[in-house]
């Protein structure tokens, strides 16, 4: 074990679970657990779990997870050495310093002085602050955002030979995105363009963004610093250090389309909100955003190209199982516009968001005509191809009920919706559950069961228990290791293959007993069973009727019949 992970592990030791999270979620005991209102997503009924014994958290609500630095990581929204750091210090363990990667630690540094002579260059050229100035920008914002100006020329790179004196080698230079090399030369990449931080949610300058002075014409509008071994587009978006304790606050994060937008936003109190940095918006920006909250508003701008990619936000979100809202900037461009023009809609608009896909339906149809047979063709086809791509199943039916309530299809226009969208044929997620919980924990009859037999010190499972009817593989794999053993202890379990499904499951029974809550669980888990291959041969059955093929149909009646007989037995 390395000297890091030592050190990982005594801070864990010297911290109880139960005592840090307290100080940011109220605990109540419930057995050998602790209970409480997550602090990730918006509940009524507590669904936030902690484990003493196994010093673990996890929500059966939203599905967040982990150790005390998952938790801290999440809740301060920082990184892994801040966490460490912030911990190390209340354990009173003193960090062994690890070997830093001086390239990453060089990269981060010229990125660093970069921006402080950006700034600095703002201040100094007249026509480049009278342009910031007529964006509205404040002293404020140019502070808090860091906005400056690159000049071009040499400059840049005497200053920063100056600065750093002989430590930055070309290789350091160039791996920084800010310089090109031609003919052996470095040369600036950002020439007469305002430029604008971007930071890494730890509030470290990974890369920049130029927007060229309105009097330039060479080059992009806008213009970013390319891949480099600290900045990664698909990562990184606008804003998301500067917001994140509005996003938290809010539980909700606007996304817009540009950096102007945001710094406006900013300015008039709105601070929850970010902007994709002059790329389509990707799933891995979604999934770090979702890491604050799990509600998301998307107000692009009112042009063809803001509706196209609201459509692939809407695609992105689905696959995330998020909440998405939508509005318009509209009858303004965009949201900087909106500000200068109607300070007080934004905030109106905020309030009257409306469900993503409504909104996408809405934009649709609202110059077409319901009684129009080509376009009532025309906006079916597209309704088919958009929520044909929507994974999950649950999510279609739920977009197609949603049009029962838009009053432009007919009844049989919906009805072939539903039956084309939601046959047995489509693709159904892999991570849909067979059966559905019902209660508050969204957790199984199985995890249930599983949870309860896992109390005891010693762990057995009842000899009248028939495996055949535990559907979730993990689960299964479990039950028949205990049951071929006859009787184990928790620790021997925690040393198998399946110890993370384990401890991501997180003992959540209180002491109960008790047998009759465990049988009862048992006789409903076999019902489902039952009741979900009853199901599976009905449709069967009904497919093979209406294609006529009375051998098929009769050969599952009778498999249906033997079904009916074993249940009668049992």
């Amino acid at each position: 074990m390395d000297g890091n992970r030592v050190q990982i592990e005594e801070i864990k030791n010297r911290l109880d679970i139960v005592n840090e999270l307290s100080k940011y979620v109220e605990l109540k005991p419930t057995g050998k657990n602790f209970s409480g209102i997550c602090p990730f997503h918006s509940e009524k009924t507590p669904s936030f779990i902690v484990s003493p014994e196994l010093q673990r958290y996890k929500c059966f609500g939203c599905g967040e997870s982990g150790d005390i630095f998952n938790f801290i990581q999440q809740i301060e929204n920082i990184d892994f050495p801040e966490a460490l750091e912030k911990l190390a210090k209340e354990a009173g363990v003193e960090l062994v310093k690890p070997q830093i990667n001086t390239h990453i630690a060089k990269l981060y540094e010229i990125n660093k002085l970069t921006a402080r002579y950006f700034y600095k260059q703002l201040k100094k050229d007249t026509k480049a602050l009278k342009y910031v100035r007529s964006r509205g920008f404040n002293d404020d914002s140019i502070y808090k955002f860091g906005i400056g100006y690159a000049p071009g020329g040499y400059k840049l790179l005497d200053f920063l030979q100056k600065r750093g004196g002989s430590k930055f080698n070309k290789k350091e230079l160039l791996d920084s995105g800010l310089f090109t090399l031609k003919n052996n030369t470095l040369r600036t990449k950002f020439f007469k363009r305002i430029m604008f931080p971007i930071r890494s949610t730890s509030g470290k300058i990974v890369g920049f963004s130029g927007r060229i002075l309105p009097d330039y014409d060479k080059g992009p509008k806008y213009m970013n610093t390319p891949e480099t071994p600290i900045y990664h587009k698909k990562d990184n978006i606008f804003g998301q250090y500067e917001s994140r304790k509005a996003i938290r606050k809010e539980d909700l994060v606007i996304l817009c389309e540009g950096q102007t937008d945001v710094i406006s936003a900013h300015q008039h109190g709105i601070e929850n909100i970010v902007a994709p940095l002059g790329t389509a918006l990707t799933i891995e920006q979604l999934k770090n955003l979702s890491k604050v909250t799990k509600n998301f508003l998307f107000f692009f701008d009112s042009d063809n190209a803001g509706q196209m990619a609201m459509q692939r936000a809407f695609l992105l979100i689905s696959k995330l199982n998020l909440q998405a809202y939508a509005s318009s900037p509209e009858p303004f461009t965009d949201i900087d516009e909106m500000l200068t023009k109607d300070p007080k809609l934004l905030k109106r608009l905020i309030k009257k968001k409306t469900d993503l896909f409504s909104f996408l339906f809405s934009k649709k149809v609202e110059n077409l005509d319901s009684a129009d047979y080509t376009d009532i063709t025309s906006t079916l086809n597209w309704t088919k191809k958009l929520l044909s791509q929507v994974e999950n199943p649950s999510l279609r039916a739920t977009y197609v009920k949603v049009l029962l309530h838009r009053h432009f299809f007919d009844t049989a226009n919906i009805d072939g919706l539903r039956k084309e969208l939601l046959n047995p044929n489509v693709r159904y997620s892999s991570y849909q559950k067979e059966t559905p919980s019902k209660d508050s924990l969204q957790i199984s009859r199985q995890e249930k069961l599983l949870s309860a037999l896992l109390i005891g010190d010693e762990i057995s499972v009842p000899k009248n228990y028939k495996l055949k009817y535990f559907t979730d593989p993990h689960i299964k794999k479990i039950l028949k290791y205990i049951k071929k053993a006859g009787t184990v202890t928790r620790t021997q379990l925690l040393q198998e293959d399946f110890k993370e499904f384990i401890e991501n499951s997180i003992y959540h029974f209180s002491e109960v007993d008790e047998k009759e809550e465990k049988d009862a669980l048992y006789n409903l888990i076999k019902k489902d069973y039952y009741h979900t291959k009853e199901l599976k041969l009905k449709r069967k059955i009904a497919v093979a009727e209406t294609q006529g093929n009375i051998k098929e149909s009769e050969k599952l009646l009778k498999k249906f019949l033997k079904l009916t007989d074993e249940m009668k037995n049992e």
